[in-house]
């Protein structure tokens, strides 16, 4: 049977946890902005930039997979450094939204997305047909994990 765990599938979950290990260190390597700058609050940065409009905390915290608690964790510090401001929606007020400063805004655009860039860039490595081999390969293992009940964030 197909779904029968085999030698193969074995190897291959620990490439992926090798891989997705390595890819986590060669984006740190690259964000080039102090010990203070994790992925996790990298990737809230940039997921305000992207956006470039007020979200709502349990939005993006689903985004990036990121806990309730972790994501609080995360805004409390970027607020307390004068990245991130929390406001309460308009029209329900159990909503908290976030938005950018400008020192925020700075340093997402400045630093992190052209260290996103250059971290992507390590792929270029790869020929065309192989990127495009990758993703639709990845996206069939996303189809497999949505039978099973698990949403993966479309790329």
């Amino acid at each position: 049977m197909a779904d029968e765990p085999g030698p193969l599938g074995e190897d291959l979950m620990r490439a992926f946890g090798g891989v997705h290990k390595g890819l986590r260190q060669w984006v740190r390597s690259l964000m080039g902005t102090g010990q203070a700058m994790t992925v996790g609050r990298a990737g809230v940065l940039l997921g305000l930039l992207e956006r470039d409009e007020p979200v709502s905390m349990s939005a993006l915290g689903t985004a990036h997979d990121v806990t309730p608690r972790a994501m609080t964790v995360l805004v409390s510090g970027l607020e307390r450094e004068g990245l991130v401001q929390r406001t309460a929606h308009p029209q329900d007020k159990r909503v908290t939204l976030l938005t950018l400063t400008s020192g925020g805004r700075a340093i997402a655009a400045q630093q992190l997305a052209p260290a996103r860039a250059e971290a992507a860039a390590l792929f270029g490595g790869l020929s065309q047909r192989d990127q495009a081999e990758l993703l639709r390969l990845l996206g069939e293992v996303a189809k497999l994990l949505a039978q099973r009940g698990i949403e993966v964030p479309a790329p």
